[in-house]
């Protein structure tokens, strides 16, 4: 074969086999509904779904009232435990080899004046061992409204986002985490923390807080950059205006996905929270979860019954997979087996939904 048509064959076969990459990766648009997995909970509510590599586990919070969570097995769809222990009101989850620490808000009730009692909310954290999923350890959190969690395994550090108190609280890892101080977040007061995204390879955390997105560095606990999404909104003299939530970071684009109360999707600069873009969603986004493989962003979405999906690299909507079903605000994703793990309220449920190729 002459070197010219050698060339030209080369330059077919990369061709076609780039053809099939996109394809592959950018080209999903349908999703299958592959397994519906009951829960043990008749409360409409739940919070946070997380997926843990180590072990291809799903971790989900389930409602506020008869609460606990559940393990699920994402190689096989199957409940594999169900813990409760006092684990009441669950929020979020974090991870390191050995445990799975858990938030939780439990409203206890003290005396007050006269025969009336007074509601207390009592934020902690239940460590939880996976070897047999029991429960080793709970402790009170310092600050109140125990949300999201994080775990810094290379800083030996367990981060917890305290909703009312607006700050982080931060403790050692392991059975017994000590509390060895707090990061204060912007602005001082509002809505609190959520849902951010730690960037463990290079110690930073990126929060929402009230509208604002900030980037903090764990190694000093300062804020390194700040954007406030609230003028990207109409001004509205009898609403709030819309709160930062959930979020993923998508290394190889350097970018930032932030969910809003407002019905839209913000795309940030990882680097210096400049936004990028706007997407639209149909309904307020509590989580966000995301597929490097095939660059795929999912907002979970809870009045809009069911969550959108998104193109990481062109930035643009790809579906929305409806699940029929309210309260669909948190969700998951196995980058290994690319299943989607969406927490549906009002079905009591977990829907394990497939992508399939065009």
């Amino acid at each position: 074969m002459k070197k010219t048509a050698l060339a030209r064959y080369v330059l077919s076969v990369m061709t076609i086999f780039l053809l099939f990459l996109g394809v592959a990766n950018a080209g999903t648009s349908t999703f299958k509904l592959i397994k519906v997995i009951p829960l043990p909970t008749t409360d409409q509510g739940g919070d946070a779904v997380s997926y843990d590599p180590s072990n291809h586990c799903v971790y989900v919070s389930m409602g506020k009232t008869d609460a606990g969570g559940v393990v699920i097995n994402a190689d096989t769809n199957a409940l594999v435990k169900v813990v409760r222990d006092g684990l009441v009101r669950p929020y979020g989850m974090a991870f390191d080899h050995q445990y799975v620490y858990w938030t939780s808000n439990k409203l206890e009730h003290s005396a007050g004046a006269g025969n009336n009692t007074v509601p207390e909310k009592k934020s902690r954290i239940f460590v939880v061992n996976k070897a047999d999923w029991k429960v080793v350890n709970v402790f009170d959190t310092v600050g109140s409204g125990a949300d999201g969690i994080w775990v810094d395994q290379k800083l030996g550090r367990l981060y917890v986002a305290m909703d009312d108190s607006n700050w982080i609280d931060v403790y050692t890892l392991g059975k017994a985490p000590k509390f060895v101080g707090k990061i204060s977040l912007y602005p001082e007061t509002g809505h609190g923390p959520d849902l951010g995204v730690l960037l463990s390879a290079r110690h930073l955390l990126y929060m929402p807080d009230d509208s604002w997105e900030e980037k903090i560095n764990l190694l000093n606990g300062q804020i390194e950059d700040k954007t406030n999404v609230a003028p990207y909104f109409p001004v509205s003299a009898t609403k709030h205006h819309p709160d930062t939530k959930g979020q993923i970071i998508d290394p190889e684009n350097h970018t930032l996905w932030v969910g809003t109360t407002g019905s839209r999707i913000f795309v940030f600069n990882a680097g210096n929270l400049k936004v990028l873009k706007q997407l639209p969603a149909r309904a307020g986004i509590d989580q966000v979860a995301y597929d490097p493989a095939y660059h795929l962003v999912y907002a979970f979405e809870s009045n809009a019954k069911g969550f959108n999906v998104y193109n990481a690299r062109t930035m643009k909507p790809v579906t929305f997979v409806s699940t029929g079903y309210g309260k669909t605000h948190t969700g998951a994703v196995d980058p290994g087996n690319h299943k989607i793990f969406v927490y549906v309220g009002e079905a009591h449920a977990v829907y394990v939904y497939q992508p399939v190729h065009d």
